[in-house]
Parts: structure tokens; sequence; C-alpha cells
């Protein structure tokens, strides 16, 4: 016999002696527990509700316009209005959502204001009009000692773009 077959013979015996070992410890304080633990003690189940059946309801769409009508599908063409350059390269301060940034300060330099924004990485940034800033394609369009004012592009009804306010005033 091999020392392999040797080891398969032994194994299930070594298995049932280590099973019996565990078989004749004292239990006799866990036992007792577990008969007087819930004696005397009566459980209370609350009944099950009364279900009322709801209420048939019938749908009348007859006097609703058909969605399926040609003057209710769309024709495919680009709806007109404000549109991102969605080929221009981003900005630094474009990664981020709006409300993640911080206004810091601001400075002139040759008659020119800038406006100084800290963005959540913790990098601080020179924003002059016309730059992007924020995840909706914002354009800053004033800046003052107290904002920086800008103009988002959102997605609109029908496809097209939305323009919308914003800004981002100085932290305290």
């Amino acid at each position: 016999m091999s020392a392999r077959h040797l080891r398969r013979a032994l194994l299930p015996l070594l298995v049932a002696m280590l099973l019996g070992a565990c078989h004749e410890s004292n239990t006799a304080d866990l036992q007792a527990f577990v008969q007087n633990a819930y004696k005397g003690q009566h459980l209370k189940v609350e009944p099950i509700p009364v279900m009322t059946p709801p209420k048939p309801f019938v749908y009348s769409a007859e006097h609703l316009p058909d969605p399926f009508s040609p003057a209710n599908l769309e024709t495919g063409a680009a709806p007109a209005g404000p549109r991102p350059d969605l080929n221009r390269p981003k900005g630094p301060l474009e990664h981020f959502p709006l409300d993640a940034l911080k206004m810091v300060g601001t400075l002139w330099r040759h008659q020119e204001k800038w406006a100084i924004v800290e963005a959540p990485n913790g990098s601080v940034h020179r924003v002059r009009l016309g730059d992007h800033m924020g995840e909706s394609y914002g354009t800053v369009t004033k800046i003052t000692s107290e904002k920086v004012s800008l103009v988002e592009l959102i997605p609109g009804p029908n496809g097209g773009w939305v323009t919308r306010q914003a800004s981002i005033a100085i932290g305290k």
C-alpha cells in the first residue's frame, strides 16, 4: 500500500476521532439555559390586517391627442438655439461641478480683472471673462469682487439646449 492510499484510508478515521472527542463535552449549563430561556413567555403575533380590494379604474384617452401622430413625432432636424462646442478641449475647471468650486479672490492685471478659483483637489486657477467652468458648459460672463457670474448650457426639452444663469460667490 502506498503512502497516498494510506493517507486516504486514515483521513476518515482521524475525522471520526476528532468529532467523537467533541461529543463528550459538558454542556449541561447550555442545555438548561435553552430549556428555561423562554419558559412562561407567550409570543404575541398581531393578526394579519384586512385588505380592501382596490377600486377599479377605467383609463380613457379619447380626448387626449394621439402621441403617434406625425405632428408629435420629431422630424430628426437639430433644434435651433444655443449649443456647446463639443470639439473644444475642456479646461481644468470643467471637470468639477460648479458647486464644488470656490472663489477665493480677485486680481487686476493689465486692466483685466481675474477671479481666483479653487478646485476641490486644492489647485488654484485664474479665471477671466469667456473662460469655461463647471460640468454644464458654463461660460464666465462677469467678474466682480464678490462673485463670478456664468451662463450654463443644460439639456432642455425636445433635445435642445437651454441657458441658465449661475454664479460662484466668494467664500468667507
